[in-house]
């Protein structure tokens, strides 16, 4: 699932590193980080690159603008999560490779939580290491 197969892809996984440490950022600002199935692809590939690393020693995985992420693009549910079997394929082959890498890197990783954490962005704060909260910020799991 990309562009190509007509999904809009706002959005993207920064990463910078500074000697030994490593910031990963989820940056899709107008929409409180909301990751797209492009970005649930890319953050899973950006963890497994930082795997490869043998210098580093630790990730600090943030959002960009204040908000650590709101979950999944709801722009995208029509797309990719209208049916049953759409959902299960977008956590099995998205959320779950990507929540995965984030869990198995040999590094510590420490979510740095501000503004709006739900839903995905929620998961993604739970397989980290750490997680430090501001006091601004906002944790929920929406309920269907």
């Amino acid at each position: 699932m990309n562009e190509e197969q007509g999904l809009r892809a706002p959005g993207r996984i920064g990463l910078s590193q500074s000697g030994f440490i490593a910031t990963v950022t989820i940056e899709n600002p107008g929409r409180r980080n909301a990751l797209t199935v492009a970005m649930w692809e890319a953050l899973q590939a950006v963890f497994a690159d930082l795997r490869q690393s043998e210098t580093l020693r630790c990730v600090v995985l943030r959002g960009a603008a204040g908000n650590f992420a709101a979950g999944a693009d709801i722009s995208e549910f029509e797309q990719v999560r209208a049916t049953r079997e759409q959902v299960t394929e977008f956590h099995e082959q998205c959320v779950s490779g990507a929540l995965r890498a984030i869990h198995d890197l040999p590094v510590p990783v420490i979510a740095l939580i501000e503004g709006a954490c739900a839903g995905g962005g929620l998961e993604i704060a739970s397989v980290c290491d750490l997680r430090i909260a501001g006091r601004g910020a906002r944790l929920g799991i929406p309920i269907r």
